[in-house]
């Protein structure tokens, strides 16, 4: 199977990655140069389609649509690297009457790190007179910083990475110079892209089993006419939800219904596990609250055990869905702007040893972990800590006090209730500071 890779960038940057990607044949490229970094989000948007993954020739297009989240598909950009200077360099020395070997000059230098370019300049045995940087991401910015310092004398050349820049330059009467990325950085993005795509076809092609359990859904209390009714609405809202899922439905029993799909298919209309629209829609519609557990596995089997595993936690929650992965990575809850990623299982002896010496399971130590790195380690009251593990507030005061007694906690202060009420500590987990031992 072929991934399709929707490359963005300047036109001349584009067609040096179309001839190197002739030794790629796994790959099928499609071409979308622009004239100005500013038209990537609707580049992004137009080809949302037909790409697989994008990439982008430079790390400007490529944080512009990191920055506004318009896609979930990979996204790989063209590094630029000190070694892409050695070209513009030699262009400089031959071009001009600068020679940096026989008399220094001064340049100004934008989007490469300033260590790579020192490096680079060293092993070319040159010596700069002065070297002005800039890291600033806006083109905008960037052409201010060079056009300031050659007004005032203080540059003999510019050097930019950015062709709008080099153009704007350009037009500004500036003795300006363009690092261009080079054939092996070409040739090792290219490769990541082909593992990427191996990585997404294996993804795409595991078994998704999805068990949707009905919290009172048909009420003994309802008249048989109204259980019909509501089954029938349920039933509609799930074939428009299978066909956008590609899935086949199966009422298992009354109150609980099992589909099968694919991994990707789930990726895609969850968005990569951000949203869960046939939960609100259930909810919103038909006024039933509904659990979702599902599961990803190589075989049916082994999705429908980790869609089990999946369930029971969404059901600790109303109107709640979690994922399974072939890992054993939980996932969830599905829908919260910070949802928990972690495993129920660890070969990690650290974290072994951890869970033994506070007593508490390792799936809560790996969650614990989740938290930290999502919600941050200062400043954590039981209540954030409840949400944030789908806890009671007795049990997460007794994680919080476990925690204290083995010194992997501390009280740092108190919170006043806006409401009345005792103070709530506040405490800093030092989970993290402990692994640095």
């Amino acid at each position: 199977m072929k991934v399709k890779v929707v490359a963005i960038g300047p036109k001349d940057v584009i067609d040096l990655v179309f001839k190197v990607r002739k030794e790629y044949r796994d790959v099928t490229m499609i071409p979308a140069p622009y004239n100005h970094e500013k038209e990537t989000l609707e580049i992004v948007k137009q080809y949302a389609n037909e790409a697989d993954m994008y990439l982008f020739a430079g790390t400007i297009p490529y944080q512009i649509a990191k920055k506004h989240h318009i896609t979930d598909k990979p996204m790989i950009y063209l590094p630029l690297t000190g070694t892409a200077l050695y070209r513009t360099l030699f262009k400089i020395i031959t071009e001009t009457k600068l020679n940096p070997i026989n008399v220094p000059f001064s340049f100004s230098m934008d989007t490469l790190e300033e260590k790579e370019v020192e490096e680079s300049i060293e092993e070319l045995e040159i010596h700069p007179k002065k070297i002005f940087f800039c890291s600033d991401q806006s083109a905008d910015e960037l052409v201010n910083f060079h056009y300031q310092l050659w007004s005032s004398n203080k540059i003999d050349v510019a050097i930019t990475c950015i062709k709008s820049v080099y153009e704007a330059l350009k037009n500004l009467g500036v003795l300006v110079y363009r690092v261009i990325p080079t054939k092996s950085t070409i040739r090792s993005s290219l490769q990541n892209v082909q593992l990427e795509g191996k990585a997404l076809h294996n993804s795409n092609t595991q078994i998704a089993i999805g068990m949707l359990h009905f919290n009172n859904a048909f009420d003994s209390n309802n008249s048989e006419y109204k259980a019909m009714r509501k089954k029938t609405a349920l039933e509609n809202l799930l074939i428009d939800f299978g066909e956008e899922a590609q899935a086949i439905f199966n009422w298992s029993n009354r109150d609980e219904v099992r589909f099968v799909t694919t991994r990707g298919a789930i990726e895609r209309v969850t968005r990569k596990y951000k949203k869960i629209p046939i939960l609100n829609e259930i909810a919103m519609k038909i006024d039933i609250e509904a659990s979702l557990g599902i599961g990803f596995g190589h075989t049916a089997n082994e999705a429908e055990i980790n869609a089990r595993e999946a369930l029971i936690k969404a059901q600790m929650k109303k109107q709640r869905c979690f994922v399974v992965d072939v890992e054993g990575t939980v996932c969830g809850p599905i829908g919260k702007d910070k949802h928990l990623q972690y495993s129920l299982r660890s070969d990690d002896p650290f974290r072994m040893n951890l869970a033994k010496k506070v007593g508490l399971s390792i799936a809560t130590i790996n969650k614990l972990f989740s938290f930290c790195e999502k919600f941050g380690t200062k400043n954590i009251t039981a209540i954030d800590l409840a949400n944030g593990l789908d806890l009671t507030i007795r049990s997460a005061r007794r994680i919080l006090n476990t925690l204290e007694g083995k010194k992997l906690a501390f009280v740092i202060g108190e919170e006043q209730p806006i409401q009345r009420g005792r103070p709530r500590h506040l405490y800093e987990i030092q989970l993290v500071d402990e692994v640095k031992k």
